[in-house]
């Protein structure tokens, strides 16, 4: 009987601790514009860059997401597919325009992700990735060979 007990409150903990740590996932939106991340680190982006940047998410390459973080800065998520989809399943079609993803968020190590549930389009954008050299991280960035 006591040995029912300690493997009911074992599995009541462990129960409570994965809600509590799926507590802390909370869905949140970011829009932005999906960037193929090798050539958004060589100041390539927007409607102009869409073609080539659908090409190399078919082909595996990362994503991201260019977004106005909430200093007014530009910030770059590396982009995950949620439930087992792929990243470029789900955002390759939007490359170069803006649009809404929800998910959930993470801080690992500085490099910030999302993994994407939902994608939607955005609609004009009042905000455009900088690509010409003005991010920090463009001017340090090596150029990566095509």
């Amino acid at each position: 009987m006591l040995k029912k007990v300690l493997i009911g409150s074992a599995v009541a903990v462990l129960s409570v601790a994965g809600m509590a740590a799926h507590a802390e996932d909370v869905a949140t939106t970011i829009t932005g514009e999906p960037v193929d991340i090798a050539c958004f680190l060589g100041g390539k982006a927007g409607e102009a860059h869409a073609a080539c940047a659908k090409g190399c998410a078919e082909k595996g390459q990362p994503i991201g997401i260019a977004a106005k973080g909430a200093d007014g800065k530009e910030v770059v998520y590396l982009a995950l597919g949620a439930e087992g989809k792929a990243a470029k399943d789900l955002l390759a079609a939007s490359m170069g325009k803006q649009v809404k993803v929800t998910g959930t968020v993470a801080d690992k190590g500085g490099m910030k992700v999302i993994t994407v549930a939902k994608v939607e389009a955005a609609g004009p954008a009042a905000w455009k990735p900088a690509v010409t050299g003005s991010a920090s991280i463009q001017n340090s960035a090596p150029k990566v060979p095509k």
